[in-house]
């Protein structure tokens, strides 16, 4: 089973090729990158519609400027020379100013028309302003538009003006020129730091731990793969120990696997002449058993008791290496089967010592049907019983219960218990729990028997007064 694992012996490692590119560190960079470019354009979008609005106050201020220069007149009229300069000195075309408890006082090179665009800065929102300045940098050529808003010379008057668009688009179009360029210098900067902050922080050690990873695969059974441990104590240093400390445990099991896969192969050779070897002796202390001297006769019982437990040791050291068997599921009556190894159980202790007392109770009741291998679960209620007894206990009593899906069934004897030491690693291979004369294979290889149905079997309780085990099959 485990001979699998090892890996052929090679006759040279592969070299570490360094990868020339680092998909990670690249994406990173992208993500960054959009990250700023899409925050940057979630600023650009105010700071657009905000330059529109100052550009436009500024133009009102000049208008209104240009407005008051009537003042200076004595009829409030300028002539249309005088009237033009004043005007392209305000950059706007026309421009009209309403002020309480006084005259409305004009200039316009234009006459404002009903269809013209009007906006009333004192009445856009910040929605309002963003839309206006994406219309506007959207159209192309020349656009009139009536603008009002208040002067800061007169808070109290209202002052429209008549301006061209395109001067102000193409002023629009440089600021954001401007705002791309710092935006693209402000990513760039801002995801070389990132990008070599994570590469260090980040990268390089999950590179590290890739390579370690990769090599501990082609070679799990060679020790040179370690690193030295790291000196971090953030999540990295941690997964970086844990997968260390995972090697070496991954290290000794296969190797502990190795070395079951060598005993369990020359086992496997020598098991035939060992067990002819053995019949052999159990002839001979037949024999012995016949003598007529009582001493030889006293000594008949011992004999055989050991050889019995060294065909058993080898009997359960090929059953445990041995490739496990497909079950062959059938719906089966567990009360009967379980009568079954208790009558196998009882003759056994009956053949070592008639004066021996083994009680077995099966509380299973009729129709207590399950969807099992019969023959690989006697297996398991066999060595469940055996331990129980061979542990000291006089009686096994077997019951069931139903749990969902599946039947929960309970193995509890009389016995003196088991060594907490002991229960710990109770179902691995050779832990024969404290007791004499035992293998310690008889659980581990219940446990296997148990598993390959889909359940599972567990020590639930151990005490003076006794121990319990319970196994999982599924219902029919």
């Amino acid at each position: 089973m485990s001979a699998d694992v090892t890996l052929p012996a090679q006759s040279a490692r592969p070299a570490r090729r360094r990868s020339a590119t680092f998909g990670l560190s690249w994406r990173i960079l992208g993500l960054v990158i959009v990250a700023v470019m899409t925050a940057e354009v979630a600023i650009f979008l105010p700071s657009i519609a905000r330059f529109r609005l100052v550009y436009l106050e500024q133009l009102i201020e000049s208008g209104t400027l240009a407005a008051l220069a009537l003042d200076a007149t004595p009829d409030n009229m300028v002539t249309e020379q005088v009237k033009g300069s004043l005007l392209a000195h305000a950059r706007v075309e026309a421009v009209v100013l309403v002020e309480p408890n006084k005259p409305k006082r004009a200039l316009m090179n234009i006459e404002p028309r009903p269809e013209m665009q009007g906006f009333n800065l004192k009445d856009r929102g910040a929605l309002g302003l963003i839309w206006d300045a994406l219309e506007a940098m959207a159209r192309d050529g020349s656009h009139f538009i009536r603008v009002g808003g208040e002067s800061m010379r007169l808070p109290g008057a209202m002052v429209w003006i008549v301006v061209d668009e395109m001067p102000m688009r193409a002023a629009m179009y440089g600021y954001t020129s401007r705002i791309l360029v710092l935006s693209i210098i402000i990513a760039l900067f801002t995801a070389a730091l990132l990008y070599l902050a994570l590469r260090w922080l980040v990268i390089r050690p999950l590179q590290d731990l890739s390579r370690a990873m990769i090599d501990f695969r082609r070679a799990p059974e060679e020790a040179d793969t370690d690193r030295a441990p790291v000196q971090r104590n953030d999540e990295i240093g941690v997964v970086d120990r844990e997968f260390q400390l995972l090697q070496r445990e991954l290290r000794t099991s296969l190797r502990q696997k190795s070395r079951l896969a060598e005993v369990g192969a020359a086992t496997n050779k020598i098991n035939h002449d060992l067990r002819n070897m053995l019949s052999t002796a159990r002839l001979l202390s037949d024999r012995l058993a016949r003598s007529d001297n009582e001493r030889t006769r006293a000594l008949a019982p011992t004999i055989l008791n050991t050889i019995d437990r060294a065909a058993r040791l080898a009997s359960d050291a090929i059953e445990y290496v041995r490739e496990k068997p497909s079950p062959r599921l059938a719906e089966t009556d567990l009360a009967d089967l379980v009568d079954e190894v208790g009558i196998a159980l009882q003759e056994q202790g009956e053949e070592k010592d008639p004066n021996l007392l083994r009680t077995w109770v099966n509380e299973i009741g009729n129709g207590s049907i399950a969807r099992c291998d019969r023959d690989l679960l006697y297996r398991v209620f066999v060595n469940l019983g055996r331990n129980a007894f061979e542990a000291g206990a006089t009686s096994v009593t077997i019951r069931t219960r139903r749990s969902g899906g599946f039947m929960l069934v309970e193995v509890a004897d009389n016995g003196p218990g088991i060594p907490a030491a002991v229960a710990r690693q109770l179902f691995r291979p050779f832990t024969t729990g404290g007791r004499q004369g035992g293998t310690g294979l008889g659980l581990a290889i219940a446990r296997d028997l148990v598993r390959l149905h889909g359940g599972d079997i567990t020590l639930i309780e151990s005490n003076a007064q006794g121990t319990l085990f319970g196994f999982t099959l599924p219902i029919a």
